[in-house]
């Protein structure tokens, strides 16, 4: 995953895989989605942890998939969700196949307010890029 953005005020490009996202803080949570049948576990980095293990800052987001899906939202909204970038799902990496390898996920079922089309637009599966602005 291309990750692009500002650190220490310099334009910063890096190329994340798994096991440097396997580095990382890992949270774990299980959540209903639209995508799934019954409650689905998901485990990753918190938004808030990545950023701060990529050192980058910036106050929006761009996501984009590999299908060329494309997500720009507020950071502090992201985080106030707490969005995770999954990297398993029932403690299985992710398959392409299978919305990975990567993908933003929210805990839907933590609060009501998530369970709605804003947070599910804003759920990106198989990322390919993001972009800190």
């Amino acid at each position: 995953m291309k990750v692009q953005g500002l650190s220490s005020g310099k334009q910063t490009s890096i190329v994340l895989d798994l096991s440097a996202m396997d580095k990382m803080p890992r949270t774990t949570f299980s959540t209903t989605t639209p995508w799934h049948s019954g409650v689905t576990e998901f485990s990753g980095v918190l938004l808030k942890d990545f950023l701060a293990a990529t050192q980058l800052s910036g106050t929006k987001l761009q996501i984009i998939a590999l299908n060329d899906y494309e997500v720009e939202a507020d950071i502090s909204d992201l985080k106030k969700a707490g969005a995770l970038l999954a990297t398993r799902q029932n403690g299985a990496i992710m398959p392409v196949s299978d919305k990975g390898p990567v993908f933003l996920i929210f805990p839907f079922d933590s609060r009501p307010e998530l369970q709605h089309q804003t947070y599910y637009s804003r759920a990106v599966w198989q990322i390919a890029e993001i972009n800190v602005q």
